[in-house]
């Protein structure tokens, strides 16, 4: 209680240092009024945990990206559960997998909504967190029906509409096959949550983490694997590469929020 009166005193002691007084020209007001919403947004950010938790989520989920054995360069595809499609299909604990990522995103959004709410209580400012975890909701939900829907245009459908859909629905396909949806998932929720904190630090990172996802998937997707090419750790690989990127900037965003506050 003493920490969120303190918070407060430091943000209303710098709203009052850099509030317009009637003596002020109309460009001192417009730098008083800037600087004023600089500082509010400092204190208002608090992304570093999102991408704490889901960089995380993602270094935690390893082991189920690991093969017992080294697999073929495209495992077919198996008979999992609705409910797994976040696992993919050509990863042996698809699965398992499916359900942990089901959980993991649905808490981290969850546990972001809570911690936002919190934050903003506690320092008298807070971020419309709300649109973020409704992407992040809506996009796990997509994660679990547009598997089945790529794979109907895909393979059932006539020639002609397969043919002219396949420029979509094979990369799409290729991602969730590979138990990467999730990792497209987190990242448009950074993105709308960057836009929702005016974040240009945020926006990076988010940007970074999406571009990292799309050309790991591309780099699958354009090579031609042959048997013996892919081990038992490649998917691993694939799917933990865009990881650090999210504990690097929580980390540095995390060690920013900490010289603000000291």
């Amino acid at each position: 209680m003493q920490h969120s009166r303190s918070s407060l005193e430091v943000t209303v002691s710098d709203r009052s240092s850099t509030a317009p007084n009637s003596g002020d020209t109309p460009a001192e007001l417009l730098a008083s009024v800037t600087a004023l919403q600089r500082r509010t947004r400092a204190v208002r950010n608090a992304y570093w945990l999102p991408l704490l938790l889901f960089g995380l989520l993602m270094a935690a989920a390893a082991p189920l990206y690991v093969e017992s054995v080294d697999p073929l360069a495209m495992r077919g595809g198996q008979d999992n559960p609705a409910l797994t499609g976040l696992g993919g299909d050509f990863l042996e604990r698809s699965a398992t997998l499916g359900w942990y990522w089901l959980a993991a995103l649905i808490g981290g959004y969850l546990l972001s909504l809570w911690w936002y709410r919190w934050h903003g209580v506690r320092v008298g400012v807070q971020t419309p967190a709300r649109p973020y975890v409704i992407a992040g909701i809506v996009g796990t939900i997509v994660g679990l029906v547009l598997p089945i829907v790529l794979r109907y245009l895909l393979l059932n459908t006539a020639t002609a509409v397969s043919s002219a859909t396949s420029w979509v629905t094979t990369p799409l396909l290729g991602i969730s096959d590979r138990g990467m949806f999730p990792h497209l998932v987190i990242a448009v929720g950074l993105l709308v949550l960057a836009r929702l904190e005016r974040s240009r630090g945020l926006t990076v990172v988010a940007a970074v983490y999406a571009a990292a996802v799309v050309l790991v998937n591309i780099y699958f997707q354009t090579a031609n694997f042959e048997p013996g090419d892919l081990n038992r750790y490649s998917l691993l690989l694939a799917a933990l590469l865009p990881a650090p990127i999210l504990l690097v900037g929580g980390g540095i965003a995390l060690l920013n929020t900490i010289k603000r506050s000291a």
